[in-house]
């Protein structure tokens, strides 16, 4: 150890050593640790995408808050919600997700996004065509960055929605319960009040 330390730069040892620390990690989702690195990437990039859909850099103590949240719960979505929805066998495919863009399954991603409408407010695939043709053309990247987050809202959503309706789906009755209801139901009272 001390001839390591005389050959390597004492800021690398104490880089890799905080790398592995935990004292960098934010926060823990389903057991596994979520570090600043991970947290700080997404802050940045919904920084980013909120610059986009707004036009303007300006940021407020509430946006931050707004942006951190938001980053967070990405990080949920991705570590919990659609790792159990996984788990559970359910799945969003390319050909469902080409199904979401092209309007066949409605997502309120794309159907209530004022990107996408025409002059009248109402949602248009024409508008949609030609801001993905525009996309392809942008040097910047940014409404490639945006687009990206578009799909990636509409996959948690559509998850979203399968796992909550596998749950609303699956809400039966057991035989005890379906007799305490049918016994419950028979009885009648006869009550006078005075």
């Amino acid at each position: 150890i001390a001839l390591l330390s005389f050959i390597i730069d004492p800021t690398t040892l104490q880089s890799v050593t905080s790398s592995m620390s935990s004292k960098y990690d934010v926060g823990e989702i389903d057991g596994k640790s979520i570090s600043y690195v991970d947290y700080q990437a997404d802050v940045e990039k919904f920084t980013t995408i909120n610059e986009i859909m707004t036009g303007s850099s300006a940021n407020t103590e509430e946006l931050q808050s707004s942006i951190r949240n938001a980053a967070w719960q990405s990080l949920i979505d991705q570590h919990l919600v659609i790792k159990n929805a996984n788990k559970a066998g359910i799945y969003v495919g390319a050909e469902e997700m080409s199904d979401i863009v092209a309007g066949n399954i409605d997502s309120p991603v794309f159907s209530q996004n004022p990107s996408f409408f025409d002059e009248s407010g109402i949602f248009s695939s024409a508008v949609l065509s030609d801001f993905l043709a525009y996309k392809d053309t942008d040097e910047t990247g940014r409404l490639q960055i945006y687009w990206n987050y578009l799909l990636e809202t509409a996959k948690t959503q559509q998850y979203y929605s399968k796992y909550m309706s596998l749950f609303s789906q699956s809400n039966l009755t057991n035989a005890l319960m379906l007799a305490e209801q049918v016994a419950g139901n028979n009885n009648t009272f006869d009550v006078e009040f005075v």
